[in-house]
C-alpha cells in the first residue's frame, strides 16, 4: 500500500490529561508503518456532550503511514485500551484517553466500525481548530471543502482555547 497522510483526534478529560494526550502521541509515533508524526497544540475544550469529568484536552496528530485505515484504527484502539480505557465505547463518557481517526488521505470508508472521513469531523470545533492549524487549507473527502472553511462555517458555541503550544505537544522531541 501507498503511504498516505493520516489525521488522528486525541483527547482526555480524566486525570492530568495533557500528559496522557502526550502519553498516547508517543505510542502512535511507535506504531510500525507510521512515521514523520506532528501535532497539533492542545486546546483545552468543553466536552461534547457534556461529561462529568469536565473538560477535555484535546489536540490532532498527523502522521504518513502504509497502514490501511482497519489496520491504524485496530493500533489505535489497543493504545486506549493499553491506557486503560475500557473497550465499551459509550458516547459522551468521560474518557482517560480518546483516538479518533479523522481522515486517511481522500479515502471514504462506511463500515460498520469505520467510517471515513469521521461522521461528526465537520460539526466540532474542537477538533477543526487543531485540524486547521495543521493544514487549513486540507479538503474535506466528501464535502470537497477545506477544514478552514468548514471552521468558519461552523455553528458549534463550545469553547476550544490554546492551553500548550505544538512545540511542548510532542514529548521528547526537544531533547
Amino acid at each position: 500500500m501507498m503511504s498516505e497522510r493520516a489525521y488522528i483526534g486525541v483527547g482526555s478529560n480524566l486525570g492530568d490529561r495533557t500528559l496522557r494526550c502526550q502519553e498516547a502521541i508517543r505510542a502512535i509515533s511507535k506504531i510500525a508503518g507510521v512515521t514523520a508524526i506532528d501535532a497539533s497544540s492542545f486546546y483545552e475544550t468543553t466536552p461534547v456532550p457534556p461529561a462529568s469529568g469536565g473538560w477535555f484536552v484535546n489536540g490532532v496528530v498527523s502522521v504518513q503511514t502504509q497502514l490501511t485505515p482497519e489496520a491504524l484504527l485496530f493500533e489505535l484502539r489497543r493504545i486506549e485500551q493499553s491506557m486503560g480505557r475500557a473497550a465499551e465505547r459509550a458516547r459522551g463518557a468521560d474518557r482517560s484517553i480518546d483516538l479518533d481517526l479523522l481522515l486517511v488521505g481522500s479515502q471514504v470508508v462506511e463500515q460498520p466500525d469505520l467510517v471515513l472521513p469521521h461522521p461528526r469531523l465537520h460539526q466540532r470545533r474542537f477538533v477543526l481548530v487543531p485540524l486547521c492549524e495543521l493544514d487549513p487549507n486540507l479538503r474535506h473527502p466528501v464535502f470537497g471543502v477545506t477544514m478552514q472553511e468548514l471552521l468558519h462555517r461552523l455553528d458549534d458555541p463550545s469553547l476550544v482555547r490554546l492551553l500548550m503550544s505544538a512545540e511542548k505537544s510532542i514529548p521528547g522531541e526537544d531533547g
